[in-house]
């Protein structure tokens, strides 16, 4: 497996631990989508009955959906950000994991770890909003504690403690903050000509605090092999945990994506179809913009909408032929009769959307219906 460190890319890392995953079983999991992350991590930790070296097999509670990769992705998807939010503390260059030895007992982190790692290896996003330290650690588990600066630190109450200090310019303020110093492992003098070394500590207590931490993630990411492959070829796999690539989907690239299923060229039919495609490419763009008052809604959540993942994908392959088939129903009135308001139909699993001609004619109407489209179906109630 890999090796030659000098030909390998992100892409032959992820290839190499697809192929790792057991698909001859299942890794079963039904979570509900209220409070998912929670719920994942407990249904995670729990499962006796098979292992995450299996591919993963998602249900969502009381939903008629069918797992065929479109539920996993999205699982995964939802489980990814809610672990940066829940886990990790955003920095100046990247996350770190938040201090926590309750999760730590609890052995939350090593599930964190697992479950980076099966997105990568199964068609998740990449976890890559770690500092950079943060990953090095993960893959050498050793530290240069001389690299470390007070940018690495992404603890508010420690960024705020070397804010303090840096601005101490009178033995009184300085003084007022001794409890905080000594509680960070500072054993000198407390003066105003000792601010550099004090806040030296504080940026050495708040990072290797987290090393038993950063510990355990190295332990869940042992899944699939993928810690040795990070120990042996870290710069192949520094853009799947590192800030860097934006693999975001953001308006223009989901409009380049959008692949529609037209009419015949020069009918009156196509015009419409070429019309609504623009108000698509519109709405996105909406979405973007600065004040945006659908905010928090994004591109990134109508692209997972309507394929179940809203990152790019990082398989070169992938990328190269994936695609959003938009396609047009002209007939909704002979199907349901007379009716004032028709939803589009999305079918993850395709990566399609059929949208309702007859109701998005103006771009007024078509923001309105795909806003409450979007909002009211999440669920899968039609299999």
């Amino acid at each position: 497996m890999l090796k030659h460190s000098f030909c390998l890319s992100a892409t032959d890392v992820i290839q190499a631990i697809m192929q790792e995953v057991n698909m001859d079983k299942a890794f079963e999991l039904t979570v509900s989508r209220q409070n998912m992350v929670e719920r994942g991590l407990a249904q995670w930790q729990r499962q006796k009955k098979s292992s995450p070296d299996n591919y993963l097999k998602v249900t969502f509670l009381g939903e008629a959906g069918v797992d065929t990769g479109a539920l996993r992705k999205e699982f995964l998807t939802k489980m990814v950000e809610g672990i940066e939010r829940r886990f990790f503390e955003k920095g100046a260059c990247g996350s770190s994991p938040a201090y926590s030895l309750s999760d730590f007992d609890k052995g939350q982190f090593r599930t964190v770890g697992e479950i980076m790692a099966a997105s990568l290896a199964q068609g998740g996003p990449a976890p890559n909003f770690m500092m950079m330290w943060c990953y090095h650690y993960l893959c050498k588990e050793s530290l240069n504690a001389q690299d470390l600066d007070e940018n690495d630190v992404a603890d508010a109450q420690y960024s705020d403690l070397i804010s303090r200090v840096k601005a101490a310019t009178d033995p009184e303020t300085i003084c007022d903050l001794t409890d905080d110093i000594v509680n960070c492992g500072y054993t000198g003098v407390i003066c105003v000509e000792k601010k550099t070394e004090i806040m030296r500590a504080v940026v050495l207590h708040a990072c290797l605090r987290l090393l038993p931490i950063l510990t355990q993630i190295k332990e869940g990411l042992q899944l699939y092999g993928l810690g040795s492959i990070m120990a042996r070829h870290s710069k192949a796999c520094k853009t799947l945990f590192v800030p860097g690539d934006d693999m975001t989907a953001d308006a223009d690239y989901i409009s380049s994506i959008l692949s529609a299923d037209y009419s015949e060229e020069g009918s009156s039919k196509r015009r419409t179809e070429t019309m609504i495609m623009d108000h698509f490419q519109d709405f996105l763009q909406e979405l973007e913009q600065d004040g945006n008052e659908l905010s928090p809604l994004c591109p990134k959540n109508i692209m997972q909408w309507i394929t179940s993942h809203g990152h790019i994908p990082v398989l070169q392959e992938e990328k190269k032929t994936f695609s959003i088939v938009v396609k047009f129903n002209h007939d909704c009135k002979s199907v349901f009769g007379e009716h004032k308001i028709c939803y589009p139909v999305v079918a993850a699993c395709s990566n399609s959307i059929t949208l309702p001609v007859r109701h998005l004619q103006s771009y007024k109407r078509f923001r309105e219906i795909l806003v409450e489209s979007y909002h009211q179906g999440q669920e899968f109630s039609c299999v």
